[in-house]
């Protein structure tokens, strides 16, 4: 693996604006050339022309090629630079090595005072933080350091009482982890069916497996069980228990305040799981409840998590104005997305979700029109390629029920032929037969003079709709197509069909 290529290709508009001003410190020559390097690996033209690039950088020199690598690895290294200085207060983790490597830098100049200053900050975020690995480096460093005072301005017997304190503590940390793993065996086996109350069955493993309270309290393992007995529920699509549960743990969680900025993804993974389930639960206003808590969450913390996660926030809103027949709400969000500059630039499986939604979006509302030309922007060829075949799949299943509600029916005649050879193999799979059949009547339907008056055809629309997988919150499926047939079939309006389907849902 090229890791020069992997970390440009990864970087993040802030860090890519903050490298460009780390580097404004360059003057040379040669120094200028690592920012030209840098363009152009981000431009992605000479990705399959390492000789191109060399000459582009060093176009009157001859045998560069030992400096080329020269520079690539000086890159690297201001690149790493450049993420440390961007992101040196990330999290308390980094914040604490950051202050033992202070500490150590003022070791090194003989300013013992400043080195045991840092060490003390270090000890006590590793402390809040139970970061025992780094509490143990902490504690050696200050012994050592003791030898340099000459008054007792370190008592070394306190910190060697400490340090053993930490060992202590740390075989308890590493007993833990034995007993998430004991815990997590037996919670699996016993399956946690129906007529079986949580709380008593973890207790009873509990004290069966001899785990002493002291290690249940601890945060990391409290939080490791409960992804067990979460993951077990979900396994067992026991949907309505794991709503009262996941619910029940955040409730908890907060109460004993088990979430800090170090454990503050954990806070928004179970947000989005109470999120989710509560989708699935058809509980729509709650979800938006827990939806705009989640937001709340992405901005603490100066926004620590808010790029990973602010998708989820963005496609649990829409899901869930679709649901509850607040169309113009998520077509309005959606624009707003749009216009974002942190989507903008083409993150692909945003985009194709953001234009898919919006075209669904309007298709609900009867604006045809606009619905087509909104997934026609998934069809340029600098974006269509890019997609997953599955993804292009989709696109082409919407784009052509789009058009058969537009009366464009030998448009969808044509493109019917091209799906079929575009995805000769997919159609092939046991997985797309559902697929495959609708192709088919669909085909029928644009074929014939009087569709709905046609027995056989009828008859096979009739037996589709019914025999058609049906609605599952988070299939990623954007058109149920049972669904649509009926409505073809009832002569009524494929929303409303969705929309009843969407609150009569029975998650069990």
């Amino acid at each position: 693996m090229d890791s020069l290529l992997e970390i440009i290709k990864n970087l993040k508009k802030e860090e890519i604006r903050n490298f460009k001003i780390f580097t404004k410190r360059f003057h040379r020559q040669e120094d200028i050339k690592i920012t030209t390097l840098f363009d152009l690996i981000r431009s992605g033209t000479y990705d399959e022309d390492e000789k191109g690039m060399i000459a582009k950088l060093f176009a009157q020199d001859k045998d560069v090629s030992n400096a080329y690598y020269r520079l690539k690895n000086r890159l690297k290294t201001e690149l790493e630079k450049s993420l440390l200085n961007l992101h040196h207060n990330l999290d308390e983790k980094i914040d604490t090595i950051n202050l033992i490597t202070l500490a150590n830098i003022f070791s090194y100049k003989a300013q013992y005072n400043l080195s045991l200053y840092y060490l003390k900050k270090a000890e006590k975020t590793a402390l809040q933080n139970e970061y025992y690995d780094l509490l143990d480096f902490i504690y050696s460093q200050i012994i050592e350091l003791s030898y340099n005072f000459i008054f007792d301005q370190i008592n070394p017997l306190e910190y060697i009482e400490k340090r053993k304190e930490n060992t202590r503590k740390n075989s308890v940390f590493m007993e833990a982890n034995n007993a998430i793993a004991a815990v997590s065996y037996r919670l699996r086996k016993s399956n946690l069916s129906n007529n079986e109350d949580m709380d008593n069955v973890l207790q009873k493993t509990l004290e069966d497996l001899n785990i002493a309270n002291e290690i249940y309290t601890i945060p990391n393992v409290k939080l490791k069980i409960h992804y067990c007995i979460r993951n077990i529920l979900f396994q067992n699509k026991d949907f309505y228990r794991l709503e009262r549960y996941l619910i029940e743990s955040y409730n908890d969680f907060e109460e004993e305040k088990i979430f800090t900025k170090s454990t503050q993804s954990a806070r928004i993974i179970l947000i989005t799981w109470i999120v989710n389930t509560l989708m699935v639960n058809k509980k729509w206003n709650d979800s938006i409840r827990y939806i705009e808590i989640l937001h709340e969450e992405l901005n603490r913390f100066n926004k620590l998590y808010y790029d990973n996660f602010i998708w989820t926030y963005y496609q649990s809103l829409i899901t869930s104005y679709i649901a509850s027949d607040r169309l113009d709400e998520a077509i309005q969000l959606l624009l707003q997305i749009i216009e974002l500059p942190a989507h903008t630039g083409l993150k692909f499986l945003y985009e194709f979700a953001i234009y898919c939604n919006l075209a669904l979006c309007y298709y609900f509302k009867k604006n045809i029109s606009e619905a087509i030309k909104t997934l026609s922007r998934l069809f340029l060829k600098d974006v269509y390629p890019k997609f997953s075949t599955e993804n292009q799949f989709s696109i082409s299943l919407i784009e052509i029920i789009l058009h058969y509600e537009n009366a464009n029916l030998d448009y969808v005649t044509y493109r019917i032929g091209e799906i079929r050879r575009q995805f000769k193999t997919l159609l092939k799979a046991d997985t797309h037969q559902e697929e495959k059949a609708f192709l088919k009547i669909l085909l029928n339907m644009c074929n014939k003079a009087d569709p709905m008056h046609d027995k056989l055809l009828l008859t096979q629309m009739k037996e589709f709709a019914t025999t058609a997988s049906k609605v599952q919150i988070g299939s990623g499926k954007y058109i149920e197509l049972g669904l649509w047939i009926q409505s073809k079939i009832d002569k009524k309006h494929y929303y409303a069909y969705l929309y009843e389907a969407l609150q009569s849902y029975n998650a069990s």
